[in-house]
């Protein structure tokens, strides 16, 4: 059974995404990885404005006090220990290959066996993989709240 579908754009990496009705949740991202990456830089820009405030710059402030005295309260007890700097040479990093970068397209086409003649594939859904309309919707399902979808 071939279902209604959105077509968007991952909000992180720019990838086009077709999702189907049942799959739709208001996505705003093409994967957990891009909703994980915006959310780890949502929250560095946060920390940065706090950083920047009063505020933050009071706390940090007094954690970097509490941070030095732990520091100097350590070094006084342990003061016949020979403090080293040299951490030694750094392991070398071995040459790793880099992986092909496979491009997703929305629609593709085959070969036909007998004539050649190329074929569009169905559009499946990036989530559970069924067959989608050849039509897609670039906004939300507006679902009818109230009396008007009653019998």
């Amino acid at each position: 059974m071939e279902r209604s579908a959105r077509l968007f754009l991952c909000g992180r990496c720019r990838v086009q995404v077709l999702l189907c009705s049942h799959c739709d949740r208001g996505q705003h991202y093409c994967g957990r990885e891009c909703a994980a990456q915006a959310r780890r830089e949502r929250r560095r820009e946060a920390a940065q404005r706090y950083q920047r405030s009063w505020r933050g710059r009071l706390a940090h402030a007094a954690r970097s006090r509490r941070w030095r005295a732990r520091q100097s309260e350590h070094r006084a007890q342990h003061c016949d220990i020979d403090i080293v700097t040299h951490q030694g040479c750094p392991v070398p990093v071995a040459a790793a290959p880099l992986a092909a970068c496979a491009s997703t397209a929305v629609i593709s086409t085959v070969a036909t066996a007998s004539g050649g003649l190329d074929v569009p594939l169905p559009w499946r859904c990036r989530r559970c993989q069924q067959p989608l309309l050849p039509r897609v919707r670039q906004r939300f399902l507006h679902r009818r709240h109230g009396r008007d979808h009653l019998p």
